[in-house]
């Protein structure tokens, strides 16, 4: 039987979540039907460390995604694949207008990395943007959406055909988890209560109410400790550090930049937390969830309540909610740790690629 050529296009190799769901993706598909390609603007960034060895890999040595349709087309023709996907909206446009007019017509599969509902609310989608993502939609062949309330958003605030539509759960790399937790210790002090959070240090990720909340954590328990990991990507490190010395949280909050290896972190931390304003499905929550950690997250998406029941495995609160966060946080000792399974997606994952 012939190999289907996949070819991904990733325009940056960052350190977020929808380069790690692309990666997984990748990795997840089944070698003996597939032969994957990855395309990418530049091999800087840390994502390039996690691709595996057997993808083919092409840099097109563009520095922005808007330059890249002509370089981006000629690689396309090049590798003839007869699956093309694409994981971010800047990465989509590019793919569907370098293939706009090409002879070749590959299957093109888009993935929407957030909820159309929480961008637009949080002015986070212009109208611009929301009319190239409607032109991509209708271009496709097919749209992945991370939960079925992210389909039911597609549908209804992109006018898209249901029937282009389907859901796929992020799908975490166990193994490479397990490697790398696999005889690991524990980076912190026992004494301590320890919390961890991460992702990309941004206005989305909401670490200015988590600060703020664990201001008020500590004046009811000295005992926590807050560890954030993440990619200083928009430039609100420096802002987020001066909040911490403002509330005289120094002794109290780390910054631990990015971080190869996050497992041991998430596996030995007391509770790990996502204070996000907004999401598409948070990948840490998965991992964690996996390791069996308990997680508190603000409401961001809907799907997360089915994931976390409070007092189970974890409580979830309002998003901005300060005080909610903070209430939460002290009640970490007193969660059950009861863990339900892990969906594994591979074999969805699989069959949508088998078109």
């Amino acid at each position: 039987m012939k190999k289907q050529k996949v070819l991904f296009f990733l325009p940056q190799m960052a350190g977020g979540g929808a380069e790690k769901v692309t990666i997984n993706i990748m990795k997840l598909l089944d070698k003996k039907y597939f032969e994957v390609y990855l395309v990418t603007l530049s091999d800087k960034g840390p994502a390039m460390a996690n691709v595996p060895k057997d993808i083919h890999i092409h840099i097109l040595d563009v520095k922005k995604t808007l330059f890249s349709f002509f370089k981006l087309r000629k690689k396309i023709t090049e590798i003839n694949p007869d699956i093309v996907f694409s994981s971010l909206f800047r990465g989509n446009i590019a793919l569907v207008v370098a293939l706009t007019w090409s002879k070749l017509k590959p299957y093109i599969i888009l993935r929407s990395p957030n909820s159309p509902k929480l961008l637009i609310a949080n002015n986070e989608l212009s109208r611009i943007m929301k009319y190239l993502i409607e032109f991509t939609y209708t271009k496709c062949d097919q749209i992945i959406a991370q939960t079925p309330e992210m389909r039911e958003e597609i549908i209804n605030f992109h006018g898209i055909n249901p029937d282009k539509i389907k859901v796929l759960l992020n799908p975490i790399d166990q193994q490479d988890i397990d490697n790398k937790t696999v005889n690991s210790v524990s980076p912190y002090d026992s004494e301590n209560i320890n919390v961890i959070a991460a992702g990309r240090l941004h206005h989305q990720k909401g670490f200015d109410i988590l600060i703020e909340s664990f201001a008020h954590v500590i004046t009811k328990n000295p005992n926590f400790k807050l560890f954030i990991i993440g990619e200083d990507v928009s430039g609100e490190r420096i802002s987020l550090e001066q909040k911490v010395k403002d509330l005289n949280l120094e002794n109290h909050i780390t910054f631990l930049g990015y971080q190869s290896n996050p497992y041991p972190y998430f596996k030995f931390a007391d509770v790990y937390v996502l204070s996000s304003r907004w999401e598409g499905l948070p990948n840490t929550v998965l991992e964690s969830l996996y390791l069996n950690t308990p997680v508190i997250s603000t409401k961001c998406i809907p799907f997360l309540s089915k994931l976390i029941h409070d007092g189970d495995n974890g409580y979830l609160v309002e998003v901005e909610d300060i005080h909610g966060l903070s209430n939460v946080i002290l009640k970490t000792k007193e969660i059950k740790r009861i863990f339900s399974s892990t969906v594994d997606s591979k074999k969805e994952l699989n069959e949508i690629f088998t078109n």
